[in-house]
This record gives C-alpha cells, structure tokens and sequence, in this order.
C-alpha cells in the first residue's frame, strides 16, 4: 500500500438518508499525514567515513538514525530523500577536517 495515498474515500454514502457526505476518515488521514510529514527531520548534512559507515544529522545538529548505517546499504535513500541544500562530507579520519564534496562524488 501506498502510504503517501490516502486509502479512505472522500464522502461515502449515508446508510439512512442516501445521500452523499464528507467520510471523516479521510480528513482524518489526511491531517494525521501531512502532521507526520512536518515532523519529520531533513537531513542537513552527511558524512561519510573511510570505513564507510555514514552518519547524519538534521539542521539542528541532530542524528537521523534511519538514514545511517554501511554506506552501500543507506546511500540510495539519502540521495533521494536529501533537499539540495544538504552537504555532503568525507571523513578520512578522525584527526582532519571533513571534506566536503558534491552530491555525485559522494
């Protein structure tokens, strides 16, 4: 099931008069979706280390657990769920700098 589609029909069929009105169920997905969209975190920034273990973090500097993990295993949702304003980092070590580098070298 698709869950960005809302499953509830928009007005349903009174089962006394007949006649046609709004189906609460689908405003009420509807508000509970867009809520759990606007909570969600956006990733801000990506760094990715030598062993290839990715950590990420939303504007306010907190970790994204769902998006870390091997790289392999994690790189495709980010590269989809990423705005173009995130930033993304290689950590060769823990003594350097991050190297920033584009989305595609990434």
């Amino acid at each position: 099931m698709n869950t960005s589609q809302n499953p509830y029909p928009e007005l349903s069929i009174d089962e006394v008069s007949g006649i046609e009105v709004p189906d609460t169920r689908h405003k009420i997905w509807a508000e509970g979706y867009q809520a759990g969209r606007k909570s969600r975190q956006a990733i801000n920034s990506v760094i990715k280390a030598q062993s290839g273990m990715v950590l990420v973090f939303d504007d306010k500097g907190e970790q994204i657990p769902e998006y870390q993990g091997c790289y392999e295993k994690v790189k495709l949702r980010i590269l989809k769920n990423a705005p173009s304003s995130a930033i993304f980092n290689h950590a060769f070590d823990c003594e350097s700098d991050l190297k920033t580098v584009l989305r595609e070298e990434w």
